[in-house]
């Protein structure tokens, strides 16, 4: 059992679990039926695969882009890190929740050609490719929500998908200084931009409609999912501590992080350490929702897995729960004075963790001011950017984390040695 999280069949194995999965829960005729509704859903945010294509149908999509991802990284021979195992959690989080099959792939090949535009190893924006499907409802919502005919809808949402992804390396790169690295989901931030740019194109030049879709929730596989996580997350500290017995022994290396970019915790402390940390972060997840009354649905089931693979990438419980806390706030609040709280507003309480670093940066107060701050502010950036860009958490945090950074490192008046973004 000795160093199994650095062994090939664990990922063999993981891969036959995920597959398996959906099988245990449904029937295969439902299965399939599931899984072409959520291919052919315009999957513009918010749109919870859980109710489109039921929990089979949704664990069986999860599985196929896992897949994909998998191999594309066993092919381009990339070892696991931090910002990998980020964006392969994202991946199977967003699986529930506006990503599909159809919707990466012309994604894919545009960051493919830009590699080849740029004359760079496409391996070296593998990060970027990982976490660019967030844009994937820009495809989905071309192809099967704009209403054209198929012959002319398919080849639009193609050359849509690949321009998307031929942008998203080059403007990333920019848009991380906007911030300084303090907001975790830069690329959402950046899809958040690039979404507001074809909204504008499709909503005033083209006159479609992208509010008119479907955005409820289903929360009847709750207790399953619920039970999945909790059995993830103490499995994985167990599979950690029996690879490695002092697992812990390099744990305040990560929370003494401020998890500002780029912050790869394997490479700076171990992968049983971080793994660690994934599951700690994967019970404080449940612990939230629990305290909170809210009921695990696609967003939200995608929300803790997000929060689970970041966790190796610039998230801990210092500076990820004064955020948390900060959104509980504004939660509770909003809750006692209207009774009812939507799902934009659940999922907040743990994508707020986008700007964990900040109170990495500036300590706990500051950390649920800047939760506080950003859970007010998200609902706001959703209509510019039209429901394109499954991050939006990740596009108001820039603005938060570029707000909030210069004013407190003023007022602290020392500075911090910036890096090259």
């Amino acid at each position: 059992m000795k160093n199994i999280l650095h062994t090939k069949p664990l990922t063999y194995i993981t891969l036959i679990i995920l597959f398996a999965l959906p099988f245990f829960v449904d029937d295969p005729k439902s299965i399939y039926e599931g899984f072409i509704e959520i291919q052919i859903s315009p999957s513009l945010l918010i749109s919870d695969y859980l109710r489109i294509g039921g929990l089979g149908g949704s664990l069986m999509n999860l599985a196929i882009v896992i897949l994909i991802n998998v191999l594309l990284i066993r092919l381009l021979k990339l070892k696991l890190n931090g910002p990998i195992f980020a964006g392969l959690l994202t991946i199977a989080g967003f699986a529930f929740f506006g990503k599909n099959v159809i919707n990466a792939l012309p994604i894919y090949l545009g960051i493919y050609l830009n590699s080849r535009f740029q004359k760079v190893e496409f391996k070296s924006l593998i990060i970027v490719l990982l976490l660019s499907t967030g844009i994937g409802p820009i495809v989905s919502y071309m192809v099967f929500g704009s209403g054209y005919d198929y012959l002319l809808s398919i080849p639009l949402g193609i050359v849509i998908g690949i321009l998307v992804g031929f942008m998203l390396p080059i403007l990333s790169v920019h848009m991380i200084r906007f911030h300084k690295g303090y907001n975790l989901y830069n690329i959402g931030f950046t899809m958040g931009l690039v979404s507001l740019f074809f909204s504008a194109i499709f909503r005033n030049v083209l006159k479609l409609d992208l509010f008119g879709f479907d955005s409820s929730t289903s929360e009847d596989y709750h207790l399953f999912l619920y039970i999945l996580i909790l059995i993830g997350s103490i499995l994985t500290i167990i599979l950690a501590l029996v690879s490695k017995k002092d697992a812990f022994k390099d744990y305040p290396i990560i929370l003494k992080s401020s998890g500002r970019l780029v912050s790869d915790y394997m490479r700076e402390t171990s992968k049983e350490t971080t793994m660690l940390n994934v599951g700690i972060m994967g019970l404080i997840s449940l612990l939230f929702i629990t305290v909170l009354e809210i009921k695990i649905n696609g967003p939200v089931f995608s929300g803790i897995l997000t929060v689970m693979g970041f966790a190796a990438f610039g998230k801990h419980p210092k500076n990820s729960i004064p955020v948390m806390l900060g959104a509980t706030i504004w939660f509770l609040y909003v809750r006692y004075s209207t009774g009812t709280v939507g799902v934009g507003l659940q999922i907040g309480v743990l994508f707020v963790t986008a700007i964990a670093p900040v109170a990495g940066r500036h300590g706990f107060l500051v950390g649920i001011l800047a939760g506080f701050t950003h859970v007010m502010f998200t609902p706001l950036t959703y209509p510019f950017q039209g429901g394109f860009d499954l991050y939006n958490n990740g596009f108001a945090a820039g603005f938060v984390a570029a707000i909030m950074i210069p004013l407190f490192d003023f007022i602290r008046k020392d500075k911090i040695v910036e890096d090259t973004l």
